[in-house]
């Protein structure tokens, strides 16, 4: 009976904890979060920077797959994530058809589209639920590792967000929204970029490149359906499509609508 009385009590801690934080919202000034933006956009942009900042970026990517994966029904193994910043998930279902397709193309948009929603959810003064959801994509994003590195990159990006989380200040959580809203958007739109330069190198006779590209998104999806045959270089106009439109909103959602855009 004590047992399940504290086991009551605990459950009940956790969701009074997650529903503080779910409420957290502040109005920092916007010219500050304008300012922020553009400074973790360009910090992501330097390349010792973007060699290990990439990892975090490769964790959603991933995360875009599984997701698509249960949503199309097929069954998630786990991810792996690699020293240089790759990943692969392993999923089971079809070998073939719109389900595999959806799950291959569900990777490189997905930094785009959290960023928005991140950005989104801010806006509207629901930073503390959107960073709650970012911390439980994390937290599964753990659970389905299944390698060292994997375990180690989610375990710091958990360790990271949650210490804001736990904090619970309203301006810095609003403040941690924005930038992380802000590297992914960046960080989606050059991931899109990476892919279609290693494909241009193959084009161009590169034989490395030749060899990578046939295990990219981009062409996994070219062969994933029968049904809807489209080459590499059409998916990675939808990749970089997507990840730019994501970036152009994510730009505009950010910036202060009474400045007035540089001429």
């Amino acid at each position: 009976m004590k047992a399940e009385l504290g086991l009551t009590l605990r459950t009940a801690d956790v969701f009074e904890a997650v529903s503080q934080r779910w409420q957290v919202a502040a109005e920092p000034d916007p010219l500050v979060l304008a300012a922020l933006a553009a400074a973790v956009v360009l910090v992501a942009a330097v390349p010792a920077v973007w060699r290990v900042a990439r990892q975090a970026s490769t964790i959603i990517h991933e995360m875009g797959h599984v997701f698509a994966a249960w949503l199309v029904g097929r069954r998630v193994s786990g991810i792996r994530l690699h020293s240089d910043t790759s990943g692969v998930t392993v999923s089971r279902g079809k070998g073939q058809g719109p389900g595999l397709l959806l799950t291959f193309l569900a990777g490189y948009p997905a930094p785009g589209l959290l960023a928005v929603l991140l950005v989104w959810l801010a806006s509207a003064g629901h930073a503390g639920a959107a960073l709650t959801v970012f911390q439980g994509v994390l937290v599964l994003a753990l659970l389905l590792s299944r390698n060292l590195v994997g375990i180690f990159s989610c375990l710091l990006a958990v360790a990271a967000a949650g210490a804001v989380w736990w904090w619970n200040q309203p301006e810095v959580v609003v403040y941690t929204v924005v930038g992380l809203g802000a590297f992914y958007a960046a960080a989606g739109l050059r991931g899109s970029l990476d892919v279609a330069r290693v494909h241009m190198r193959a084009w161009g006779g590169d034989p490395r490149a030749r060899a990578a590209v046939t295990g990219t998104d981009a062409s996994q999806a070219a062969r994933a359906w029968r049904g809807l045959p489209l080459p590499a270089p059409a998916w990675l106009l939808v990749f970089l499509g997507t990840s730019a439109a994501c970036a152009a909103a994510v730009a505009w959602m950010i910036w202060p609508q009474d400045l007035a855009l540089p001429l």
